[in-house]
């Protein structure tokens, strides 16, 4: 028995659900790690006139121009006069919501080349068993569909979220919007970075034959703790990696127990790690290709995260088929910002 309109949509609804829902992300042609610890860090608002504001500060005194300051801790007696001097400095940073789409379809033509009929019917009336084999073609055409969907889904997210948000003017701001190699330059989320000197991300760049790698590493991981940040992702290009190895290898090998043992000639590193961050490879840095494959973003995950609106992240739809046209349309939706409420607690590293 053929198949009903509305089975065929309950079905694909199924595959939806399976294989989106029930995982974070789906099998991945290649790892994603920035994008998984963003979505790992995400937070919820319930809506808006178009514009998310989080309220920051990096200015702790007196206000006015009196040197000290009007209201400065100085020392009295008995009835001397004291002064009182006015706080200020809460700003607040904007970032609009987006709203991105994508969607596919299977056409009927598509399910009649494989032996599958479709009673186009919307209240799915006349339904009865089908064939095992029946079951199992449409089960495999979705599965496909699905799973290829799901990549191409994540793969558009995670190249949106690495970018600095001039690729496409409505859909989502990334990571480089934040953390650049000029910190002093532009303004970012609606406040300057020239002017306030504490909205600046770090930025530290080395020619790899002459420095230390771990050395300087571990004077700018004090840096980014200074004013309370805790950073605990590092997302790096093979080039990065391959110089920062390749020093701990020149200087890390010995043995004292002769190198005919197997423990003794294994070449493997493990993960380089500072304390609980670990250094790891993201593919998307070797895609941008240039300066990105040397570099390292270090991202504390609790200053930059995904805003997302109340039940708008990851949205189904299943549009009704037009009348005109044979097919099953299926669309996910996100509703969304990436922001950041603090930037002096993430860097951009680069090798040379």
């Amino acid at each position: 028995m053929a198949f009903t309109a509305s089975e065929l949509a309950s079905i694909a609804n199924a595959a939806l659900d399976f294989h989106f829902k029930g995982q974070p992300l789906p099998q991945s042609i290649q790892d994603k790690p920035l994008l998984a610890a963003l979505e790992g860090a995400r937070k919820t608002f319930p809506g808006g006139k178009g514009d998310i504001t989080i309220p920051v500060k990096g200015k702790y005194s007196f206000e006015g121009a009196a040197v000290p300051p009007t209201g400065s801790l100085r020392g009295f007696t008995h009835d001397d006069p004291v002064a009182y001097g006015n706080i200020a400095g809460i700003e607040r940073v904007k970032y609009p919501w987006r709203e991105v789409h994508t969607g596919w379809n299977c056409t009927f033509t598509e399910l009649k080349i494989d032996g599958i009929s479709v009673t186009d019917s919307a209240f799915g009336e006349n339904t009865s068993k089908h064939s095992k084999r029946e079951v199992t073609a449409i089960t495999n055409i979705m599965q496909d569909k699905v799973e290829t969907f799901g990549e191409i889904t994540m793969k558009s997210l995670n190249t949106m979220f690495w970018g600095d948000g001039t690729a496409d003017p409505l859909g989502f701001i990334g990571a480089r919007y934040f953390i650049t190699a000029t910190p002093a330059v532009g303004v970012t989320g609606g406040l300057d970075r020239a002017t306030n000197t504490w909205w600046r991300n770090r930025y530290a760049t080395w020619p790899v034959a002459t420095t230390e790698l771990p050395n300087v590493i571990h004077s700018e991981m004090r840096q980014l703790r200074r004013y309370g940040g805790k950073p605990t992702k590092a997302f790096a290009g093979s080039g990065f990696l391959d110089a920062l190895v390749k020093q701990l290898r020149d200087k890390g090998y010995y043995t004292d127990a002769g190198w005919s043992r197997p423990a003794s000639t294994d070449i493997a590193v493990a993960d380089i790690r500072y304390n609980d961050l670990v250094f790891q490879y993201d593919p998307s840095l070797d895609d941008l290709g240039g300066a990105f494959v040397n570099s390292c973003y270090v991202i504390d995950p609790k200053h930059l995260y995904i805003y997302a609106m109340e039940q708008e992240w990851g949205k189904d739809h299943a549009p009704a088929r037009p009348h005109d046209v044979y097919a099953l349309f299926k669309a996910r939706t996100y509703t969304a910002q990436l922001c950041a409420d603090q930037l002096n607690c993430h860097a951009l590293f680069q090798v040379t």
